[in-house]
């Protein structure tokens, strides 16, 4: 009988070679709804929007037997302004001694820091009520301490007695789940009575906080469906936060003019994802040459809803997706 532990005299190489599976690049590119640049130049047809879109290829996009695929690398220009077609207006009551005056406040649309806001807020509401005294600040000061400790919050009031005011959604709203104006401000239902002074919750003034990329085709085979803490549950290619990916932390003061939260303002947003989602795929189906592309905010709407209208190439998203053979 021969031992277990008895050396091998073979001259073969018994080693087994592994190595990483083959992969390949699926690239995307919201560009490419066009045909050419002269489509692109065109303001009307379909597909103008970058966040709801359509590839449509006369053959199909890839073959060959993979059984994965997952978004690597995802490029998102934000220039979806956080003052936008649903967070620009809001209700305001005052009562300045004639008894309650019902009022609105309309902000343009654009990009706004907090304390932009809260100056334009300022100004609008000192013009309906005729009084200077009132004030609207963001970065409220914690008091009872020895150093300067300041919350993300909006602040508001009059100086002088005998003025009061109450802020409201307005009315009627487009949707229950979508953010307004009065949202944005991190006011509440205690912010709905009239009051001299008041204040809101932490906010960073943004419209939305991640967005939700969607390819109903791509996803299609994935046996286990995504879900969500949203009413509505999509099955994603991957999610975006809108924040710096790398966690710097600010050392700007929330009162300062210059603090500006992330989609406060045009930037770029760049995610490498280290750990993508794999979507499983049938090994005899090829990447169909027609896949239409959307992608949803915070509260599962549309991007398309703010934005309308024709986009540039300020606007265009890419993302990288790897295929792989299992």
């Amino acid at each position: 009988m021969t031992s277990v532990l008895a050396p091998i005299y073979s001259a073969r190489d018994e080693a087994i070679t592994q190595r990483p599976t083959s992969t390949a690049i699926l690239a995307i590119d919201s560009e490419d709804r066009f045909r050419d640049y002269p489509a692109a130049r065109s303001i009307t047809g379909d597909n103008r929007n970058p966040y709801n879109f359509t590839i449509n290829k006369s053959q199909s996009l890839m073959n060959g037997f993979f059984t994965r695929l997952g978004v690597t690398e995802v490029v998102f220009p934000w220039v979806i302004p956080n003052i936008n077609l649903y967070t620009r207006i809001m209700n305001v009551t005052y009562d300045i001694g004639a008894g309650p005056v019902p009022g609105f406040i309309t902000l343009e649309l654009g990009f706004y820091t907090p304390a932009m806001i809260a100056s334009e807020i300022q100004q609008q509401v000192r013009t309906l009520t005729g009084r200077a005294d009132f004030n609207m600040t963001y970065g409220v000061q914690t008091t009872g301490v020895s150093y300067p400790v300041q919350r993300p919050i909006f602040e508001y009031g009059f100086t002088a007695i005998g003025a009061t005011i109450a802020f409201s959604p307005f009315t009627p709203p487009p949707e229950t789940t979508r953010k307004q104006l009065f949202d944005l401000l991190g006011f509440t239902d205690t912010n709905t009575t009239l009051s001299a002074s008041g204040r809101g919750l932490d906010t960073y003034c943004q419209s939305t906080r991640y967005v939700d990329i969607v390819c109903t085709q791509l996803t299609a085979n994935q046996a286990l469906k995504d879900t969500m803490s949203q009413v509505v549950a999509r099955d994603v290619l991957c999610r975006v936060y809108v924040g710096d990916a790398a966690g710097v932390q600010s050392t700007v003061l929330p009162s300062s003019a210059t603090f500006c939260p992330p989609g406060c303002m045009p930037t770029t947003i760049y995610k490498d994802f280290s750990q993508p989602k794999q979507i499983q795929w049938i090994p005899n189906q090829p990447v169909p040459g027609y896949l239409k592309f959307e992608v949803y905010d915070d509260a599962g709407f549309l991007l398309s809803d703010y934005t309308p209208y024709a986009q540039g190439n300020g606007a265009n998203w890419s993302m990288t997706l790897l295929v792989t053979e299992n």
